[in-house]
């Protein structure tokens, strides 16, 4: 009977982990595992912890890239308006929120810019490189690791307690 409320719960909060998680583009998988082991502290962290930008979001001068396009597509990618910070389409000439201009020569050279590091890209191999093209965890980022940390070390606190 203990077994099965026990399993019932560590189901729970993983469910609920991985939902809070996937809200916050974090690794739904790796949330549901720290909320089967660490049960109510594994979900109190997942809803402290911060969420991630899209990828969708990344400004093009890190370089967009679509995982199925084998060619460069500048409808793929965006810029970043240095007057109010939105994004915007690479090609535009005038941003659409608050009507900065670009130059011809300055669209141009972004492009060409955009262009050239999606082949640069396309050449090193992706398997464990990010949009910025660094080496990638396959499950859990860096900022994934700190709650369960914190997690952990108040497991290890409360046992510290309750046996001694």
């Amino acid at each position: 009977m203990v077994v099965g409320i026990l399993l019932i719960q560590a189901v729970a909060f993983a469910v609920l982990s991985a939902i809070v998680a996937n809200n916050k583009n974090r690794s739904p998988f790796g949330w549901s595992v720290i909320g089967v082991l660490f049960g109510l502290f594994g979900f109190v962290a997942a809803l402290v912890v911060e969420e991630v930008e899209p990828e969708h979001k990344q400004g093009s001068g890190r370089g967009n890239r679509s995982s199925t396009s084998q060619e460069f597509i500048p409808d793929e990618h965006e810029k970043k308006c240095p007057t109010c910070a939105e994004y915007i389409k690479l090609e535009a000439k005038a941003c659409r929120y608050c009507r900065h201009e670009f130059s011809d020569e300055e669209v141009e050279r972004r492009v060409a810019q955009a262009r050239k590091d999606f082949r640069e890209r396309k050449q090193s191999p992706e398997d464990f490189r990010d949009e910025k093209g660094e080496t990638a965890s396959l499950e859990f980022q860096q900022e994934d690791m700190i709650p369960l940390g914190i997690v952990a070390l108040i497991v290890i606190v409360l046992l510290a307690l309750t046996t001694g």
